[in-house]
């Protein structure tokens, strides 16, 4: 049972991997149908940031990364590539240039599933592969409006949902909000779990003892 969080998080990661595969094999096929494009970036984006965040979070679980990476201005630097990311993943869907953009798109969202995964630690793990999950889902729930398939998008649509529902729950319960999930802050400082700070001093009384 102590292996379960770790096998979850692989089995995630591999629900990430379909989806951006899906992807990468329908773009030729699909030429010309914006809507249809636009909605295989989408799920190969996701997926992919999926599948290498949740092979990250694998690797903490398992003890192969067992400390936090802080990279200099990490969240600026997550923040800008996400932004990259939007925006190739825009013109690639409008404009539909050579295969060659989706494959740097591909490569660039597993470099910011890394990324995003990398800075934090051991004892916020469930609440990023809480989040993963739901990514997965909605990876699932685009490969659903690709394909018109009615099963794949509910239970896209229903991972997504209750994956999100969970990562708020865990948040709330946590005492931290959702944007710092989003941008990176995880295990910012003991400050943010810590309770209110007790004054006055503390007496200690002898145990009495009495017989009957």
């Amino acid at each position: 049972m102590t292996k379960m969080p770790e096998l979850v998080s692989l089995f995630n990661g591999m629900g990430g991997a379909c989806a951006a595969l899906i992807g990468l094999m329908e773009y030729e096929h699909n030429k010309g149908n914006t809507m249809a494009i636009s909605t295989i970036i989408a799920g190969m984006i996701i997926g992919s940031v999926s599948f290498s965040g949740s092979i990250i979070a694998f690797m903490k679980l398992n003890g192969t990364l067992n400390k936090p990476v802080r990279l200099p201005s990490y969240n600026v630097v997550n923040t800008i590539i996400m932004l990259v990311l939007l925006g190739i993943g825009a013109y690639v869907s409008y404009d539909q240039p050579a295969f060659i953009f989706v494959l740097a798109l591909f490569a660039l969202a597993l470099v910011y599933g890394v990324l995003f995964v990398l800075p934090i630690g051991g004892a916020d793990m469930p609440v990023v592969i809480s989040l993963l999950n739901s990514f997965t889902g909605l990876a699932a729930a685009f490969g659903g409006f690709l394909y018109h398939n009615q099963v794949m998008l509910t239970g896209g649509i229903l991972v997504g949902s209750a994956g999100t529902i969970l990562t708020l729950a865990m948040c709330k319960a946590m005492n931290r909000p959702l944007s710092n999930v989003i941008f990176g802050a995880f295990g910012g400082g003991a400050a943010s779990g810590s309770g209110p700070e007790v004054n006055g001093s503390i007496k200690i009384y002898p145990f009495q003892t009495q017989l009957f």
